[in-house]
C-alpha cells in the first residue's frame, strides 16, 4: 500500500510527536511496568517506582485488520464457566441469513411451571431459538436479554445467569425477589448471524465512524473542512484518491494515541480549530460493506413469547413465616457487606440487584438511599471530577442541578462537551465535568479543549479530599477492542502515578449502560456489551479503583431503553456511587 505523506503537528500544543523508542528501551520499560504492577498487587498500596508513560508508538492496530482467535460472545453472566459460555474458532465464519434466528417462531418455557411461587424461589427458563421456517437452530451465539417485572409495583430484575448451550437453546435462571404478580420478559437483541457480522465489521473496519475538522481558511470568514479520524486509512475502501493524500498528524505527544486529518491544500495544519462528528458520511461508508440482507435482519430487539401463553406470568407469595419482603433470606441486608472498593462489580451467584417501587437493592453490597441532606453530608469539603462521556455528564447534572442547593455553576462553551464547574460554597463542595479525548461523536468542539483522560489525570496536583469518576464507552463502539484496551491501559498507568502522588484519592469507574436500538449499527448494544466486559476485566480488583456496574440497572426498567437513562434510573445509579463514598449512615 502506498505510504501517506504526514505532517507531524499538534494544533493545540504546537509540539512535535517524538519518534518511536527502540526495541531495547521498550523491553526495559515493559519490564519496569510489570514489576511495578506486581508490587502494587502484592501490597495493595502504591509503594513502587512510578511507571513510565507509554512510548509514542503509532497505532498499527487500526490500519491492519485482525486475524486472531475470536470468542462466541453470547450474553452470559460473569460467573458462567468458560466451557458453557465460549466457543473458540480460528476465524469467524459469516453464516447465511437463510438460517437466521426468527423471534416470531422462537419461544421460551418455564421449566416445571407453577401458577404460584414462593419469594426467593429460583425459576429456570429454557429459550428455544428457531428459524423463519420453524427449524430448530443448532448453534449458539445469539445475543438475548432475560428479565422479570411487575409494572404495577415498578419492579424488575435481570436473570442471575443466561447460559448459551450452543445447540440453539439458552438456559436462564431468575431469583424471585418481590411478592405479587410477576411476568417474564425475553428479547432477542441480535441473532447469531448479525453478531458474527458485527464482529467482522469491528475488526475489518476499525475506523468506521466519520469525523471532520474545520480549518481557518485563507481568507477572512472562510473555513475549510477535511476528514479526520484515528487512522490514516479512514476512507481508503471507498475513496481511492485518499491513498496519496497528505495528512496532518495531531497524535498525542505523551500517549501516542493517533488523530489525523487530511491536510487542506489552501492552509497549513496549524489552522485546525474545530471538531465535528459526520454521521452522514458514516452512513454512506457503511453502505459500501453492508448487504441488503444485513440491513433487513438488523432488527430492533424483538420479544420472544412463551410456548404456552398462559405461562407468561405467575404469582409470588411470601415464604412461610415471613411477613414482609425485606426479611426474606435472599433479600436480607445482613448478608451484604458495606460498599467498599475491594468488592467485585458483580455477585458470584446473583444479578447485581433489582428494582422495587423504582428503588434499587444491590446484591453487591448494602447500598444506601440518600436524601439531599445525606448527599451534602457525604460530599462536604470534597472535590469531584467527572471525566468521560455524556452518560457520566448525567451524574454531574444530577448533583449540580437536582440535588445540591445554592450552586454557582459555570457552564462551558459547549453544553454537551463542557467543561462545566459547579460550586456549593456553604459546604465547600466542588464538582467538575470534562469530556474524554478523541474519538468524540459531537459537533462544533474547540480542539484546544480536547484532552485525553490520562493527560487530565496526570495534570492533577492538589488531590486532598478528591474523588475522580471516569466513564468511556459510548464513543468507542465504532472502534475495535484493541484500540479500546490501549486507551484503558493508558488510564490504568495514569491511575498508578496518581496514587503515588496521593494514595488516598478515591477513583470510581462507571460502566456502560444499554440504549435504544439505533439504525446506525455502530451503536449496537452488542458493541456496548463487549466494551462493558473489557472495562470490567481491566479494572475489577485493581487497587484503589471501584467499578460501578450499571448495565443490569438499565435492562427491563419500566422507563425503557435510552442512551441517557431516565432520572428514575440515574437517581439509583447515584445512590450506588454515593454508597461507595459514604457506606455508613
Amino acid at each position: 500500500m502506498t505510504k501517506h505523506e504526514t505532517v507531524h503537528l499538534d494544533a493545540s500544543r504546537s509540539a512535535a510527536v517524538p519518534k518511536d523508542f527502540k526495541s531495547k528501551s521498550l523491553c526495559m520499560l515493559t519490564l519496569l511496568m510489570v514489576t511495578s504492577y506486581a508490587l502494587l498487587w502484592l501490597t495493595g498500596t502504591p509503594n513502587m517506582t512510578m511507571p513510565p508513560r507509554l512510548p509514542n508508538i503509532k497505532a498499527s492496530f487500526l490500519t491492519h485488520p485482525l486475524n486472531i482467535t475470536t470468542t462466541d460472545m453470547s450474553y452470559t453472566s460473569d460467573h458462567t464457566t468458560a466451557a458453557q459460555s465460549t466457543t473458540k474458532h480460528a476465524k469467524e465464519q459469516l453464516t447465511s441469513f437463510e438460517q437466521a434466528t426468527d423471534p416470531s417462531t422462537s419461544f421460551y418455557i418455564i421449566v416445571n411451571y407453577k401458577e404460584n411461587y414462593t419469594l426467593c424461589d429460583v425459576i429456570e427458563i429454557t429459550i428455544q431459538l428457531r428459524t423463519s421456517d420453524n427449524q430448530t437452530k443448532s448453534h449458539g451465539g445469539d445475543f438475548i436479554w432475560v428479565w422479570v417485572y411487575d409494572a404495577a409495583q415498578r419492579a424488575s430484575s435481570t436473570a442471575d445467569a443466561i447460559i448459551d448451550n450452543h445447540d440453539g437453546t439458552f438456559t436462564a435462571k431468575v431469583t424471585l425477589r418481590w411478592t405479587g404478580q410477576t411476568t417474564v420478559g425475553v428479547s432477542l437483541v441480535h441473532s447469531r448471524e448479525i453478531v458474527s457480522r458485527l464482529r467482522h465489521f469491528r475488526e475489518t473496519y476499525p475506523a468506521r465512524y466519520s469525523y471532520r475538522g474545520n480549518f481557518t481558511g485563507p481568507t477572512q470568514n472562510k473555513t475549510v473542512q477535511q476528514s479526520c479520524h484515528v487512522s490514516q486509512e479512514m476512507y481508503v475502501p471507498i475513496q481511492e484518491r485518499y491513498r496519496n493524500m497528505t495528512f496532518c498528524d495531531y497524535s498525542d505527544p505523551k500517549t501516542g494515541f493517533p488523530w489525523f486529518c487530511v491536510k487542506p491544500q489552501e492552509v497549513g495544519c496549524e489552522k485546525y480549530i474545530r471538531h465535528y462528528a459526520d454521521r452522514g458520511s458514516a452512513i454512506e461508508f457503511h453502505k459500501t460493506f453492508t448487504s441488503a440482507d444485513f440491513v433487513k435482519n438488523y432488527l430492533r430487539p424483538s420479544p420472544i413469547t412463551p410456548l404456552y401463553m398462559s405461562h407468561a406470568d405467575f404469582m409470588v407469595e411470601p415464604d412461610f413465616g415471613e411477613t414482609n419482603m425485606t426479611s426474606a433470606t435472599c433479600l436480607s441486608s445482613n448478608e451484604r457487606p458495606l460498599c467498599t472498593s475491594e468488592l467485585p462489580s458483580r455477585h458470584s451467584q446473583y444479578t447485581p440487584g433489582f428494582y422495587h417501587q423504582d428503588t434499587w437493592t444491590s446484591h453487591i453490597c448494602k447500598n444506601r438511599h440518600f436524601t439531599s441532606s445525606d448527599v451534602i453530608e457525604c460530599l462536604q469539603n470534597q472535590t469531584i471530577h467527572f471525566i468521560g462521556d455524556s452518560t457520566l455528564r448525567q451524574w454531574y447534572e444530577y448533583l449540580a442541578r437536582y440535588v445540591l442547593k445554592d450552586v454557582q455553576e459555570t457552564v462551558g462553551p459547549h453544553e454537551k462537551f463542557g467543561p462545566h464547574v459547579a460550586i456549593e460554597k456553604a459546604n465547600n463542595i466542588s464538582i467538575y465535568f470534562n469530556f474524554h479525548g478523541y474519538p468524540i461523536a459531537l459537533r462544533d468542539i474547540d480542539v484546544k479543549q480536547i484532552h485525553y483522560v490520562s493527560e487530565q489525570l496526570d495534570s492533577f496536583t492538589n488531590l486532598d479530599n478528591t474523588i475522580i469518576c471516569l466513564c468511556l464507552w459510548a464513543h468507542f463502539t465504532a472502534t475495535n477492542l484493541r484500540y479500546y484496551k490501549d486507551r484503558l491501559q493508558s488510564i490504568k498507568d495514569s491511575i498508578v502515578r496518581l496514587r503515588l502522588r496521593n494514595p488516598n484519592v478515591r477513583i470510581l469507574i462507571k460502566s456502560a449502560n444499554t440504549r435504544s436500538h439505533p439504525p446506525n449499527f455502530d451503536r449496537s448494544n452488542w458493541y456496548a456489551w463487549e466494551i462493558h466486559k473489557v472495562m470490567k476485566q481491566f479494572f475489577s480488583g485493581f487497587p484503589g479503583v471501584t467499578v460501578i456496574d450499571v448495565w443490569d440497572m438499565t435492562i427491563g426498567h419500566r422507563t425503557g431503553y435510552d442512551l441517557h437513562p431516565a432520572i428514575e434510573i440515574i437517581s439509583q445509579e447515584m445512590d450506588m456511587f454515593l454508597s461507595f463514598l459514604c457506606p455508613v449512615e
